[in-house]
């Protein structure tokens, strides 16, 4: 079996981590009982799965490399620029 966090390779306890404070932040500054709120918890469940698949095949592929830094900085900070893109997309939310 391959480790988790094998020296040289990515990381996936630690963006096992940031996934799950990533995805409770999401879920608890992201909606409102509005269509905007609804758009923008579809995109932040889009990012994940696509952050969910690439990390897989990182997995599968066993590859080497900081790779993991940027997905883990991406869901770290997602709310932010979700929320930032619905301003501009939506206006005023």
């Amino acid at each position: 079996m391959f480790p988790l966090n094998a020296p040289g390779h990515w990381n996936f306890k630690r963006l096992l981590i940031v996934f799950g404070i990533a995805f409770v932040v999401q879920a608890t500054l992201l909606p409102c009982l509005c269509d905007v709120g609804t758009a923008k918890m579809k995109f932040a469940l889009v990012l994940d799965t696509l952050v969910v698949a690439r990390a897989g095949v990182a997995y599968l592929a066993r590859e080497r490399g900081n790779g993991w830094k940027f997905y883990a900085w991406l869901l770290g900070t997602s709310p932010v620029w979700i929320q930032a893109m619905a301003y501009l997309v939506f206006g005023e939310t």
